[in-house]
């Protein structure tokens, strides 16, 4: 009875022996010994054995950061509940008592405890969670694609919300692509300012408007591009034409003529007693039967004004053409071209049904108009159709108190 006893005392105390690793061992083994059955619940942490006097809790996921708790191991085989050493993103290396702990790699999605002791090193991973996301940096508004450009320069391209940049800082001769170049800025080119000349060599940004600028660098005739990054061409400032101006009569008679997604539009401007105007644009190409004013192809992208300034059938129709409307702005409405019409205005007829057209007719300025002012760009390209008056007898009644003998004859063209 008594051997039977002293025998199973042996044999639970040599099966309790081979559970428990001995001191150091973890050193030497390749891979963590994990306890697959061990998971706190509340924090679902992995725990791993790093040698007999200590544990780790574990914990990455999708939802979580990665987190490490270092555990004392009692003699019994209890854990202690104060923690011995806390790693996290944010504190990542601990030592206590000789023994270092090191959360390496936790930025990324795969993170790993390393324990240094008696001069060997065990490695530990987490389970695999999500990458941290990176916090701005105060360089991140100068980060770019740096190159090399020569004589101690690299350029440092950017296109990003800012528009097209390119950098160019003074570094070493031994600079190499992913060296540090946060250093002394010597020039910058953007879209406000475009070439620079800087130790002998010329810098100009090209096709700066685009979404794919080049940096072109010149040194002794010879030349070489550097594209920066793709990113968005230039928002044009204004969509409206510059305001070109038209002699359209006798009597001081002009047009202001313009361009915009709207379309082409004119303002036709007489001077002198009873000073009057008159807009056309595409929704009223045509001036009053009394006088020959109109827009030729006013959905086309190049439509023309023409008028007579003299009585008699053959006198010749003369033409003016719109200003182009902005790079990089387009037209609201569809674009139709037309085909050859009739040999006296030499440009074309519309075969596609166009807006309906309505006579104009003038109206009498008021304010500074009346005195005689200038008309602004911006009034000039936006002069609403609510300023004609819908009655044609108006403007025969304004254009009879001119008196001249040269309007009288301009009521015989229609």
């Amino acid at each position: 009875m008594r051997t039977a006893l002293r025998t199973s005392i042996v044999t639970a105390a040599l099966a309790g022996a081979m559970l428990v690793p001995a001191a150091g061992s973890a050193f030497a083994a390749p891979a963590p010994q994990a306890v697959t059955s061990t998971k706190a619940a509340a924090s679902q942490a992995e725990r791993v054995v790093i040698n007999k006097h200590l544990v780790a809790d574990m914990v990455n996921s999708a939802t979580e950061s990665p987190s490490v708790k270092i555990f004392i191991v009692n003699e019994d085989g209890t854990t202690r509940p104060k923690t011995l050493a806390s790693l996290d993103r944010g504190h990542t290396k601990q030592s206590v008592q000789g023994t270092v702990f090191t959360l390496t790699k936790a930025e990324t999605a795969e993170p790993v405890l390393t324990v240094f002791e008696n001069g060997a090193t065990t490695s530990f991973p987490l389970p695999k969670g999500k990458a941290a996301t990176p916090a701005p940096s105060e360089n991140d508004r100068y980060a770019g694609q740096a190159v090399s450009i020569g004589n101690g320069m690299v350029a440092v391209l950017r296109n990003k919300a800012e528009g097209p940049e390119a950098w160019i800082r003074a570094v070493g001769p031994q600079w190499k692509p992913g060296d540090d170049y946060m250093s002394r800025v010597l020039t910058m080119l953007n879209r406000q300012q475009t070439s620079a000349a800087v130790g002998g060599v010329s810098l100009k940004l090209t096709k700066a408007d685009t979404a794919e600028p080049v940096l072109v660098v010149t040194e002794g005739g010879a030349s070489k591009s550097y594209p920066l990054p793709k990113g968005k061409a230039a928002t044009p400032s204004s969509c409206v034409s510059e305001v070109k101006h038209v002699t359209v009569g006798a009597g001081g008679m002009t047009a202001d003529l313009t361009m915009s997604p709207k379309g082409p539009k004119a303002f036709v401007h007489a001077e002198g007693p009873g000073d009057w105007t008159l807009t056309l644009d595409r929704s009223h190409p045509k001036g009053p039967d009394s006088y020959y004013l109109r827009i030729i192809n006013p959905n086309s992208a190049q439509p023309v004004l023409n008028w007579k300034t003299q009585g008699g059938e053959n006198v010749p129709v003369k033409t003016a053409s719109f200003p182009a409307l902005p790079k990089g702005c387009t037209f609201e409405y569809k674009v139709t071209e037309e085909q050859t019409g009739s040999a006296t205005t030499g440009v074309t007829t519309q075969t596609q049904a166009q807006t309906p057209v309505q006579a104009q007719t003038a109206v009498v300025p008021k304010g500074a108009v009346a005195a005689g002012a200038e008309l602004p760009v911006e009034t000039v390209a936006d002069t609403d159709d609510s300023t004609t008056l819908a009655a044609g007898a108006g403007l025969f009644a304004i254009v009879a108190a001119l008196g001249t003998s040269v309007l009288r004859r301009r009521r015989n063209h229609g």
